[in-house]
């Protein structure tokens, strides 16, 4: 009985240990600025429902609030289209987004690595963020870290660790020196604290 015991208990930790294994190989580690800035396009929409599959897609119904990024045509755009079945797909509920991604001819596609996010849940911070701030930013390049020292390579780039939480607040703009520097809300950075040597 014991055994029949332990062998459940290491079923359930084999199981846990790869829910977090699949979790993690689902994480995208991109700074939403960066991911603004490489888009086709980024919306303010609201989704209203699900409308079927469509090539092996998924699409749902959107009422676009604002278009972020993107050419005046996207305003027309219905839909989202997602793929549910990949091991990293994305499913969305009823509600408002901000999503980025190709433009179709009657959509937006987005993924894994793109800009999914629901409006309440963002911080006033990231909301001005990206209805404002990323756009003037977009000439700057922004480099993931994840061990210290995060220190740029050169004057256009802005190094970001991804462990730091409070970063996905920050801003990369290039500076009237024409150095590309992060900024939080009304102050620069101070860059020898990020750039640990």
């Amino acid at each position: 009985m014991m055994g029949v015991q332990l062998l459940g208990v290491v079923l359930i930790f084999l199981s846990v240990g790869l829910n977090i294994q699949t979790a993690e190989s689902c994480r995208c580690a991109l700074h939403p600025q960066h991911q603004f800035c490489t888009s086709e396009m980024v919306i303010l929409a609201d989704v209203s429902g699900k409308g079927g599959s469509v090539n092996n897609l998924f699409r749902y119904k959107i009422k676009i609030i604002q278009v972020l990024k993107g050419s005046i045509m996207a305003k027309r755009i219905q839909y989202v289209y997602t793929d549910p079945q990949s091991s990293c797909g994305i499913t969305l509920d009823q509600g408002r987004y901000v999503l980025s991604g190709n433009q179709l001819k009657d959509g937006i596609e987005v993924g894994l690595c793109n800009l999914v996010n629901r409006w309440e849940h963002l911080s006033l911070t990231e909301q001005e963020n990206l209805t404002q701030t990323y756009k003037m930013g977009c000439d700057c390049t922004i480099s993931t870290c994840s061990d210290s020292p995060c220190c740029p390579q050169s004057k256009s780039e802005c190094k970001w660790e991804i462990n730091s939480p409070q970063s996905r607040e920050y801003v990369c703009l290039r500076d009237s020196d024409g150095i590309c520097s992060w900024y939080m809300p009304r102050s620069k950075v101070d860059e020898n604290a990020l750039c640990k040597a």
